[in-house]
């Protein structure tokens, strides 16, 4: 028998990164920790210590594009993974990547590594072929500007067909502002990694347990830590629902 708090749980991992090189690791990782499925984005875009930076500093990132290609043929024979296409919103989108974003389980935005703004045309573009494919939007939000949860919300606001997913616990780690930013954006769920149990008992609290989600933030975070937090920070019953039913279920009101 599992020992684990989350043992006899279905649990799905929102938010992962990987490459074709990560892929045993991850897979492996998955058994280990009791995870059935996940969400992954392309990872290795920019080295760690720029995105660190670029995140510290708001800004500014920069014009570089991720192998959606490469990580959706890593994975077309694991049913249990599933891909984010992880956007380049210095342009907009074009046919070339409505071809590959229709093969994807939605889309991802990272404003700490290419530095533009949610309320961009350009990032809109990419969120009207969301709404196009019903597929839901992903970003990590930084800062208190362009990139913050603030216009996120007002992005979603602006967009009420589209389901997005607010990673990273807002700005990560003691961001108990994020969950009251996205409170009436009603089509925006709260996604765990990097917060501190604290923030996340306070997204419970605020949204209620429907609307807050499982994300590991593999290979940065070891999904045990995260797993462990939520353990901690959610209450039992409704730990089913944040660990899994609630990505499930948005996922099903999206074509996978």
């Amino acid at each position: 028998m599992n020992s684990d708090a989350w043992g006899g749980i279905e649990v799905t991992d929102a938010h992962a990164h990987a490459n074709r090189a990560l892929l045993p690791r991850l897979l492996t990782t998955m058994a280990e920790t009791g995870i059935s499925a996940a969400y992954l984005v392309a990872g290795g875009v920019v080295p760690p210590e720029e995105l660190s930076r670029t995140i510290v500093t708001e800004g500014p990132g920069r014009d570089v594009d991720a192998d959606n290609a490469d990580l959706l043929d890593a994975v077309r024979d694991e049913d249990s993974l599933a891909v984010f296409y992880f956007a380049n919103p210095h342009r907009a989108a074009d046919e070339s990547d409505l071809e590959l974003i229709r093969e994807c389980a939605g889309i991802k935005f990272a404003p700490g590594v290419h530095g533009v703004g949610h309320l961009d045309p350009r990032v809109q573009s990419y969120v009207d072929l969301a709404r196009s494919e019903s597929l839901p939007v992903y970003s990590h939000c930084i800062g208190n500007g362009a990139l913050s949860v603030e216009q996120y919300a007002r992005l979603a606001r602006r967009n009420p067909e589209v389901n997005f997913l607010l990673g990273h616990a807002g700005r990560g780690n003691f961001d108990l502002l994020a969950a009251q930013e996205i409170r009436d954006a009603e089509n925006v769920v709260f996604e765990t990694s990097g917060g501190f149990d604290h923030v996340i008992k306070e997204a419970v609290a605020v949204l209620g347990p429907e609307r807050v989600v499982f994300g590991s933030e593999f290979p940065i975070q070891h999904p045990r830590v995260e797993l462990t937090k939520l353990a901690l920070a959610v209450a039992e019953p409704e730990l089913p629902l944040v660990l899994g039913e609630n990505m499930r279920r948005l996922m099903r009101g999206a074509r996978q």
